[in-house]
């Protein structure tokens, strides 16, 4: 038995070849490393035997490099290596993400054992029909600020305004479909309720109204007359606005030629996109039998009626690939809700700052529950579809549920509420992050995961530069 003691930037991994020379005389230890990065040893017995033991994607890791290799035709890669490595594992190609904006009880969302042997808490309790095919992280977070300005950091890392990861996947994916992503909630959500930002920091508005986004997907011949006239009105004014922009462009100050360069920047993405809805506006729209309800239930007190719908209309996007990434901000304000026919005592916003108080955190667990009964029916209509291709929408989708205010009581965004369905991976477990440790694991973590599995070369994002890659794939 031959060991290598490998010491990484991040993380001691100690590799274990079996490959005695009485067995293997003739491997040399250059032969191993070409059997990492795409060159197999003509031995294919030894092959078989190292690729059975490591994981080329730690091996990467473990030396302390983050290498994304291409697929060169002049290096191939045979049968054992390429299926140890984990190369032939399908990319993701869809991403949703759902995040509550009034956050969770964190006693009553993360279980109380870790590992697979776990027993979902009373807020998770609706989700126990996917308990093997989901995974649940505590300790994971983006180490920055708390109250409700850092929640837009959910997903970017920055509450100051980043890219966030799913528009960095839907740049990658995006192409695919009529929309490359869409942003949803439940009415106007508050000031500070931010989800998707673009390269330049800019949140990206959301649509509030069920009937909106029907129509955005399932649009009749009427509704595409009116676009056009619409897109064709679009450009002539973005020309114009153009126009004047490099105009003034020749008289301010460096400063503010910077600040101009950001704005023809954000020019050009709407530009992109007006370019994009005139090549599907020809294209046909899916026919759907979905009935909408008479009026909009956007009022704060209907929150709970407008969630359930725009889930069912989540999941028609999906299955007719009309986009593939979907972002979704559960709203909270301080309505009063009915659950069971029960009045709360207090508006949804009060309940969250509960003081410990029992009786309050039950109701705002009734609260949470609610949220979580109407996501894991949407997680049972994705897992009964197929993709385009045949396969499992579940498979080929990532879900995420979860938040970016950690603990509401106190303003506290440390530790987010993060539960993560389908995508492929390896699920069935909780894993609690230690916070404390030396360099811990962060919530961009997991997102590097996701984005790499999309199929991005991207190796840092949101402070954190490792991955979950050992746990989840």
């Amino acid at each position: 038995m031959v060991n290598f003691q490998v010491t990484g930037r991040e993380a001691e991994f100690n590799l274990r070849l079996l490959a005695t020379t009485h067995e293997f005389p003739s491997i040399r230890p250059a032969e191993v490393f070409l059997c990492f990065f795409g060159r197999a040893p003509v031995n294919s017995a030894f092959q078989s035997a190292v690729m059975n033991r490591i994981d080329r994607r730690n091996f990467i890791k473990g030396v302390g490099v983050s290498l994304a290799l291409p697929m060169l035709e002049s290096v191939g890669i045979s049968g054992a290596c390429a299926a140890s490595s984990g190369m032939d594992r399908p990319r993701l190609k869809r991403l949703v993400c759902v995040g509550t904006y009034l956050g969770f009880h964190q006693d009553s969302f993360f279980p109380a054992q870790t590992g697979r042997d776990f027993k979902l808490p009373t807020v998770l309790e609706p989700l126990a029909s996917s308990q093997e095919r989901m995974t649940i992280f505590s300790g994971l977070d983006h180490r920055g600020r708390n109250g409700h300005e850092g929640w837009k950091a959910w997903m970017s890392g920055m509450a100051t305004g980043s890219v966030s990861m799913d528009q960095l996947i839907a740049n990658e994916i995006g192409h695919h479909t009529r929309f490359a992503s869409l942003q949803v909630t439940c009415g106007t959500p508050p000031g500070e309720a931010r989800l998707s930002f673009t390269k330049e920091g800019v949140a990206l508005p959301m649509i509030g109204r069920p009937s909106v986004l029907y129509q955005s997907l399932f649009r009749s011949d009427s509704d595409k007359a009116r676009l056009e006239y619409l897109l064709k009105t679009n450009r002539s004014v973005l020309d114009g606005v153009l126009s004047e922009a490099r105009t003034l462009e020749r008289s301010v100050s460096s400063r503010d030629k910077d600040k101009l360069n950001e704005y023809f920047a954000s020019v050009r993405e709407v530009e992109k996109k007006l370019q994009k809805q005139r090549l599907w506006l020809d294209k046909p729209t899916p026919q759907v039998d979905y009935n909408l309800p008479e009026f909009d239930p956007v009022a704060p007190d209907l929150a709970l009626e407008c969630e359930s719908i725009m889930y069912d209309l989540m999941a028609l996007a999906l299955k007719t690939d009309s986009t593939r990434v979907l972002t979704f901000l559960v709203p909270g304000w301080s309505q009063v809700f009915t659950i069971e026919g029960r009045r709360l005592s207090a508006g949804y916003h009060g309940l969250s700052h509960h003081g410990n108080d029992p009786a309050k955190v039950a109701e705002y667990n009734l609260v949470g529950r609610e949220h979580v009964k109407r996501f894991a029916r949407f997680v049972d209509q994705i897992a009964s579809g197929r993709d385009t291709e045949g396969e499992s929408l579940l498979d080929s989708t990532a879900i995420i549920l979860g938040s970016g205010m950690g603990d509401s009581n106190t303003h506290d965004n440390s530790n987010l509420p993060t539960l993560i369905v389908g995508g492929n991976l390896r699920h069935g477990a909780h894993h609690q992050i230690e916070r404390a440790a030396i360099a811990p694991q962060k919530l961009g973590d997991l997102y590097l995961t996701l984005m790499q599995t999309a199929g991005l070369q991207i190796d840092q994002f949101a402070g954190a530069h490792r991955n979950l890659n050992e746990l989840l794939l």
